[in-house]
């Protein structure tokens, strides 16, 4: 069994654990399945939206494939976020993001 289907195994198991949907995405954009990668972002943000490393990780994604004007607003949704749970550190991290790059 690939990594792949050790994810798929698992989110069929633990359909509520976000962390497998997120090593998907990784897996998805590792092999360059960027529309599959996208939807699992975008379902992350939608189904587990206090799951806070979606959005560094999914901002960074879509500037690295020019789509900095969705970047920002993914970026500055999870900035909200972040400083709501109080992860002063991870709001500072994704603004630097955002004032380097959108």
């Amino acid at each position: 069994m690939n990594r792949k289907e050790f994810l798929l195994s698992e989110i069929k198991e633990n359909p509520s654990d976000p962390l497998n949907y997120y090593m998907l995405a990784l897996e998805y954009k590792k092999e360059g399945e960027e529309t599959l990668c996208k939807a699992l972002f975008n379902q992350l943000i939608d189904q587990h939206e206090r799951y806070l490393p979606t959005y560094y990780t999914y901002g960074s994604y879509l500037i690295e494939l020019a789509e900095e004007e969705k970047a920002e607003d993914v970026l500055q949704k999870g900035k909200i976020l972040a400083l709501e749970a109080g992860h002063e550190k991870m709001a500072k991290e994704i603004q630097s993001l955002i004032d380097f790059y959108c």
